[in-house]
């Protein structure tokens, strides 16, 4: 996640751009949103172990589960900062 941060902040003074600052920061709250709900966390890692599963059809599975993981902490990310602004208005 260092690396990922380090890289956004570079990539910003050199577009000149906050836009790679913002994605890591969106990147980084889905990943603690992940590890702060035990439900996510659990089906994420169950999903991560599976990944490399010798049944072709269970490291599928794997792999949609994770990306449906991800996709719901981003959505809770953006619904909660939705709900932040809303309260600063």
């Amino acid at each position: 996640m260092q690396n990922m941060k380090d890289d956004a902040f570079a990539k910003a003074v050199e577009w000149q751009s906050l836009s790679p600052v913002q994605s890591w920061v969106l990147i980084w709250a889905r990943d603690i949103k992940i590890a702060r709900r035990p439900d996510l966390s659990s089906r994420y890692t169950q999903a991560e172990n599976n990944l490399d599963h010798e049944d072709p059809a269970i490291a599928q599975a794997a792999i949609r589960e994770l990306s449906a993981v991800l996709e719901e902490a981003l959505k809770a990310v953006r619904e909660q900062g939705s709900a932040v602004l809303a309260i600063g208005t």
